[in-house]
């Protein structure tokens, strides 16, 4: 049998980094959102289900316009394509 521990941890960020942290979940924010919006109108007329098809068409605009590293930009965008997933999933209901 395998267990599975989480262990919570505080982030302790140095002092004055707060709105530095602050603007990278502004831009991680952006990064999901411009993703979704792109998602759910599709390039086609079509809602975008592909986490590979959104990647290739977004990756460099965001990287772009954000100071993310290439990580948090590809997990943005894949946070996008799930909720676009459960929300067509949810209309075929």
């Amino acid at each position: 049998m395998e267990y599975r521990r989480t262990a919570v941890i505080k982030l302790d960020t140095p002092e004055g980094a707060d709105p530095l942290l602050r603007e990278t979940v502004e831009q991680f924010k952006h990064c999901a959102n411009t993703a979704s919006e792109w998602c759910w109108y599709g390039d086609d007329g079509y809602h975008v289900t592909s986490k590979q098809k959104a990647e290739r068409a977004l990756y460099d605009q965001l990287r772009d316009e954000t100071d993310l590293t290439a990580n948090l930009v590809q997990k943005g965008i894949r946070r996008a394509v799930e909720a676009v997933k459960s929300g067509v999933e949810r209309l075929k209901r």
